[in-house]
């Protein structure tokens, strides 16, 4: 049966995509199992012993809510029915209740199974359906039966640590002003042998929910908030978690993550987690439920779907034509100037710019000036630093001068950009609250260097999968997927003029390495938050990279000392910060 599946989803794969983009995913699939194996040894070891489990049994919460286990049921496997439900009654917090809407029509199974649970444990409440209402129509009874003032939400063929309602009332009494709260989980086998494919989540990452259904399992909701934004829409079904958590998060006054393993979720050949194929109406219905959660934010864009089933990629619309300012601050010779330059003009759709130079006093000679003559298709603009500051420096106070409303800072290497980048850049950078706008740079090699940078990557920061080659995708896809991140490189940033004078311009407090991070971090303090559109795609051109000893920032370090010390929101701390691939941490 496996093997059938398999076979039926590389035939749809191919149909779609072709042989060389199915090879390379099985390539990249294999290399992400190598990551994670011994994954099931982890997780097994990181589960509370069994005295820690009665300890939290005896615990007496000074605030313990009631939470309702929410459960849609249809004609579930007699075998995934009761793993699901001895998951949720033997809980080490037990103030719960179990809400079973059973939508199986004149089918009787599950009837009978839950019966014979609920003659033994008062907890569980259940409720015939006279006929299968749809996953919507389903869940939507058995939110009617829950009276909690938390609800949980579980598939009937899922199964739920033994301790997740104990971490979730552990975080609640930490946190007390969450209304919406989800963990980290895992694959588990139809036979229930093997845990695989742990998804170690970032905290609330708005981009990326866009992107995907990250949020997923376990998802907790407070009453408050689920009678504010209404329930299950059947118009989504297939996508109606998504449209369900879109909906919550636009509403949510706090959204809490628990980086643990709290939920797995059942791999068998029935299921979209087994089968991505088996459900293309889903991946569907999830568009339409990103482009209705952007109406109803004000935003304008075109939701796309992606070669992977399940992900999606919008691209914004532009609200104005700013005038933008493409300032190179690193001018080597002039041959890479040349290229530069011609690249731009190569896949320039947009108009309304001008190219600014910042050169050494020495460099100004007749061969820039015939090189400006010679390109008149671009407004080219040149500085000179007269005094002892560097160009990061020169530039900041400068920038209030210029005519421009946004500065896109670019490394003159760049040789390859991918068409409508300058559009990409701007279609982000234009929503209100966003701060800098970066996109992903490989090397004439085809590898990955700079993308979404991870606070305490080897020691201090870095970019997540560097190396990569192009095509990979890397851990869930995060490669490909616009999401939120502390910084993005400085090699290709774009940001609105005015914050940028706001927040100080380049610091000159810190190292010239770091000062793309570090304005990162500044609009980052005055609330704004920082983009990676993978959409925008650079290549560096070809040249003599000397390997040097990478010396720490000390400068930056000190800083930013208490940031750094607390884990990459984006990140997870159950995930390496030795290396770029995304590897658990204690893996070898």
């Amino acid at each position: 049966m496996k093997n059938v599946s398999y076979a039926k989803r590389g035939y749809q794969y191919v149909k779609s995509y072709g042989v060389k983009r199915l090879s390379r995913k099985v390539q990249e699939r294999l290399y992400r199992n190598r990551l994670e194996k011994g994954y099931q040894d982890w997780m097994l070891r990181n589960r509370p012993a069994d005295s820690e489990k009665e300890l939290q049994r005896a615990h007496r919460f000074e605030y313990a809510p009631c939470i309702s286990v929410v459960v849609p049921a249809y004609r579930t496997q007699e075998e995934y029915l009761r793993e699901m439900i001895e998951s949720v009654l033997s809980q080490t917090y037990q103030n719960l209740e179990l809400c079973i809407a059973d939508g199986s029509g004149e089918e009787d199974s599950v009837r009978s199974v839950v019966e014979s649970y609920r003659r033994k444990d008062s907890r569980i409440r259940y409720e015939k359906l006279s006929e299968n209402r749809g996953i919507s129509g389903n869940t939507n009874a058995a939110l009617a039966l829950a009276s909690g003032e938390y609800v949980a939400l579980l598939d009937h063929d899922d199964v739920l640590e033994e301790h997740a309602l104990f971490e979730v009332v552990k975080w609640l009494s930490m946190h007390p002003g969450t209304d919406l709260l989800y963990s980290d989980e895992d694959k588990l086998t139809f036979d229930s042998s093997t845990y695989f494919q742990p998804h170690f989540k970032p905290d609330f990452n708005p981009e990326l929910l866009r992107s995907n259904n990250y949020i997923c399992h376990l998802l907790v909701v407070k009453r408050s908030l689920l009678e504010k934004v209404g329930r299950y829409h059947e118009e989504f079904d297939g996508a109606q978690d998504y449209d369900f958590i879109l909906r919550c998060t636009e509403q949510a006054e706090e959204i809490g993550h628990i980086p643990k393993i709290l939920y797995h979720w059942r791999s068998h050949p029935a299921s979209t987690a087994a089968d991505p194929e088996s459900k293309a109406y889903a991946y569907e219905a999830g568009r339409r439920a990103v482009e209705c959660h952007l109406e109803r934010l004000g935003l304008v864009g075109t939701v796309e779907k992606m070669e992977n089933p399940g992900f999606y990629r919008t691209v914004y619309e532009l609200s104005s034509l700013p005038k933008v300012s493409i300032i190179v601050l690193d001018v080597p010779r002039m041959g890479v100037l040349r290229k530069f330059v011609k690249t731009v003009s190569r896949n320039q759709t947009y108009g309304n710019l001008e190219l600014l130079l910042l050169l050494e006093e020495s460099e100004k000679n007749k061969i820039i000036l015939n090189f400006i003559k010679e390109h008149r298709q671009i407004p080219i603009k040149v500085v000179y630093c007269t005094s002892a500051c560097n160009k990061f420096v020169t530039f900041s106070r400068l920038a209030e001068k210029l005519d421009s409303e946004y500065f896109l800072f670019m490394e003159s290497r760049i040789e390859r950009i991918s068409r409508g980048w300058l559009e990409l850049f701007l279609g982000n950078v234009q929503h209100a609250g966003t701060g800098a706008v970066g996109g992903r740079i490989y090397d004439n090699n085809r590898r990955l260097k700079h993308g979404v940078r991870i606070l305490g990557l080897n020691g201090q920061i870095g970019d997540a999968f560097a190396g990569l080659p192009m095509g990979y995708t890397g851990y869930f896809h995060k490669v490909v997927l616009q999401q939120n991140s502390h910084a993005v490189s400085g090699k290709a940033m774009m940001i609105r003029k005015n914050y940028f004078l706001e927040v100080g311009g380049f610091s000159e407090d810190v190292e010239d390495r770091m000062k793309d991070v570090d304005l990162c971090l500044k609009l980052e303090c005055i609330g704004l938050h920082n983009i990676y559109d993978p959409g925008i795609v650079l290549t560096e051109q070809k040249y003599a990279n000397r390997k040097r000893s990478v010396r720490r920032a000390a400068a930056f370090e000190k800083k930013w000392k208490e940031l750094l010390q607390k884990p990459d929101r984006y990140y997870n701390p159950n995930l390496s910060l030795e290396d770029t691939k995304y590897r658990i941490q204690e893996l070898r």
